[in-house]
């Protein structure tokens, strides 16, 4: 799941620009894209999509339609159909804030931050700073890597809107991003409060989690993400990850089986499934994983050469400086958080 989101605006009277032949939406069409307002705001995109494909079937052609749900479709991971309805919504010409709304959000998905950020500003200053705008523009200015500006516009769509769950979200990605670690599990908390149902934000609170050492929290969350998601080898590796760190280094080992299992290839999820063994003391088994791992991964050749030799000296694991166990390098994947 990726991480933004918007709901509609409250004024929908105004209608954008149809395609020659397109059919002009009427009040059925009008009241299946209203309907979207409410899962779009909770982060439901399946919910949203199914209504926008409702009016999409009622108003076909219909752009700010497909604009809103390139994002749905986008932040569930249908990568070819969002990009078919960015395509498509990207022709728009807009004249009110929801279509200028709709047009930003084809524009996100299509890799254009800035000119998605020129249209959330415009349907802000059209709608007068409705909490909608002002969501598409803190998701947009987080998209530009300019996180403090995006939290000032996610502050303000929450002051307008406190239940307003994919703020939340995208807020605590952007505090995330400033390593204030704390106030992103405060928001994803949040968010999860709003909606209990949003199983991907404990991804992201797990890995928060995970950085300020709340091991035991952290591996709550990635238990039922990963419960829910047995094939997303990015969770996986994280929660071998916080196991190797809480000590659980059998733990870590299973988790990395099913790394290497899902992903035969992976030179670091062999080279951090050796020193999990190392820490065990399986010096053999650890240094057949760390060979495997130079023969995949030649750009770490000179770390794991270095565990190599200490194994073949003698030692147990391989250290840090501070003579702690090493931690398992980052990698692995990730969800994109936008």
């Amino acid at each position: 799941m990726r991480i933004f989101a918007a709901a509609l605006p409250a004024a929908l009277a105004a209608l954008a620009a149809l395609p020659a032949g397109a059919m002009t939406p009427g009040a059925r069409a009008r009241a299946a894209l209203r309907s979207a307002r409410v899962p779009l705001e909770r982060a439901d995109y399946a919910a949203a999509a199914a209504r926008l494909d409702l009016a999409l079937k009622l108003a076909p052609g219909w752009k700010t339609a497909s604009g809103l749900r390139a994002l749905c479709r986008w932040s569930l991971g249908e990568n070819a159909g969002a990009a078919e309805d960015a395509r498509y919504a990207l022709k728009l010409r807009p004249n009110d804030a929801l279509s200028f709304e709709a047009r930003g959000y084809a524009r996100l998905v299509g890799g254009d931050d800035r000119g998605a950020a020129e249209d959330f500003r415009v349907a802000a200053r059209l709608s007068g700073g409705e909490a909608e705008a002002r969501f598409g523009l803190g998701s947009a200015l987080s998209s530009q890597g300019k996180q403090a500006e995006a939290i000032r516009e996610l502050d303000a769509a929450i002051r307008l809107k406190p239940r307003f769950a994919a703020a939340w979200v995208v807020r605590g990605a952007a505090k995330q991003r400033l390593r204030d670690f704390e106030g992103a599990i405060a928001d994803f908390s949040e968010a999860l409060n709003i909606n209990p149902g949003l199983l991907w934000v404990k991804l992201y609170r797990g890995r928060a989690l995970r950085e300020i050492k709340e091991y035991k929290r952290s591996l709550s969350d990635l238990d039922d993400f990963v419960a829910a998601n047995p094939g997303r080898a990015d969770a996986i590796y994280l929660r071998g990850n916080v196991r190797f760190l809480s000590g659980d280094y059998r733990g870590a080992i299973r988790d990395l089986d099913r790394i290497i299992k899902l992903k035969p290839r992976n030179g670091l999820a062999y080279s951090n499934r050796g020193q999990a063994k190392a820490a065990l003391g399986d010096s053999r088994g650890a240094l057949a994983d760390l060979r495997q791992a130079l023969k995949l991964d030649p750009e770490r050749k000179a770390r794991i050469e270095a565990a190599i030799a200490a194994l073949e000296a003698g030692e147990r694991r391989p250290a840090d400086a501070r003579g702690e166990p090493k931690a398992p390098e980052a990698g692995g994947g990730g969800v994109f958080v936008k």
